[in-house]
C-alpha cells in the first residue's frame, strides 16, 4: 500500500480523518502522509507500514496515542502541508520590493485575469447553448476553475480555511489533560 492510503486509514482509525485528509489533499500531501505513517510506525516499533496500520487497528490505546501524537505534531504537519503558500507570499514580498511596477502587480493582474475569465467562462456556460457531447467536459472545465484556480487565487490573498479557534480549543483541551 502506498503511504497516502495507510494515512488515510490511520486518519479514520483516530478519527482526525477530516484534519488528516485536508493535509493531504494539498501539494505536499505525501509528505505529510510519510510523516504520518513515520509517526505510527515509530509509536509501534518499526517494522512495515502495514504492520503498523494493523497494529493500530488492533488496540485502542494505540489509537489514542497515535491521535495524542498527530495532535501535539499538527503545528508541523500543518506547515508541511501548507509550505507552497508561504513560499508564493514570500515571493510576492520580494517582488513588492523592486522597482518595476510590472513586477509588483503581476499577482493582482494574474488574479484579475483568471477571476475574469471564470466569470466570462460561467456566462458563457450559463447562457449559450451547449451541444449534449460537451456538456460533460464544460462541467469539468467549470469544476476545475471553481476548485482550484478561484480556491487557490482566495487562498493566497485571504489564507487558507484552517480553522484557527478548533486549533486553539484542542490546544486548551492538550493542556488541561497535561495539568490533569
Amino acid at each position: 500500500m502506498d503511504p497516502v492510503t495507510i494515512a488515510l486509514g490511520l486518519a479514520k482509525l483516530t478519527g482526525l480523518d477530516k484534519k488528516i485528509g485536508s493535509w493531504i489533499g494539498g501539494d505536499n500531501g505525501a509528505k505529510v502522509a510519510s510523516k504520518v505513517v513515520d509517526m505510527a510506525q515509530t509509536l509501534t516499533n518499526g517494522g512495515t507500514p502495514e504492520q503498523a496500520l494493523n497494529l493500530v487497528q488492533q488496540s485502542s490505546a494505540l489509537q489514542q496515542e497515535l491521535r495524542q501524537t498527530i495532535l501535539n505534531r499538527e503545528k508541523e504537519l500543518d506547515d508541511l502541508a501548507f509550505k507552497n503558500t508561504q513560499s508564493a507570499r514570500t515571493m510576492q514580498i520580494q517582488a513588492l520590493n523592486q522597482d518595476d511596477k510590472f513586477s509588483k502587480r503581476f499577482i493582482y493582474y494574474y488574479a484579475w485575469f483568471w477571476s475574469f475569465s471564470t466569470v466570462v467562462y460561467i456566462g458563457c456556460i450559463t447562457f449559450i447553448t451547449i451541444p449534449d457531447t460537451a456538456t460533460r467536459f464544460a462541467d469539468t472545465i467549470l469544476g476545475f476553475i471553481l476548485g482550484t484556480v478561484i480556491a487557490s487565487i482566495l487562498n493566497f490573498f485571504f489564507g487558507n480555511s484552517r480553522d484557527n479557534s478548533r486549533r486553539n480549543e484542542i490546544q486548551d483541551i492538550q493542556q488541561s489533560l497535561k495539568e490533569y
